[in-house]
């Protein structure tokens, strides 16, 4: 309903550059908050041969730094959100921010997850 509020005024491409400029890095922090508590959950279900406590004891500690990256992340939403999206007031900026905000979060996810392969 909100977005359609805007939509209907004009305001959707306006609406876009407002959010996403935060939105991007917010979604990846929940993203990789929400992958931690499956680990937790999934080491509780599924604890081999620890106990299960054991298991939740282990995986919350990898979880757990997990989510220190994970208030980095909203830190930097944050001042996306009350900085960023108060001084930019050029769409195509904002759009600019959110896409490279999107890139950098990818490659940096990206090389972590290659460097952990090899």
């Amino acid at each position: 309903a909100f977005i359609a509020l805007f939509v209907s005024r004009d305001l959707g491409f306006e609406f876009g550059g407002w959010l996403l400029i935060h939105g991007v890095t917010e979604l990846f922090a929940i993203v990789i908050a929400g992958g931690a508590g499956m680990r937790v959950g999934w080491a509780i279900a599924n604890p081999g041969d620890l106990s299960r406590l054991g298991a939740a004891a282990q995986a919350s500690r990898s979880a757990a730094l997990a989510l220190g990256g994970v208030i980095i992340m909203l830190f930097i939403a944050g001042l996306l959100e009350g900085f960023g999206r108060q001084l930019i007031t050029i769409d195509a900026l904002r759009y600019l921010i959110a896409i490279a905000s999107a890139l950098f979060w990818g490659a940096y996810f990206y090389a972590g997850a290659r460097r952990r392969r090899v």
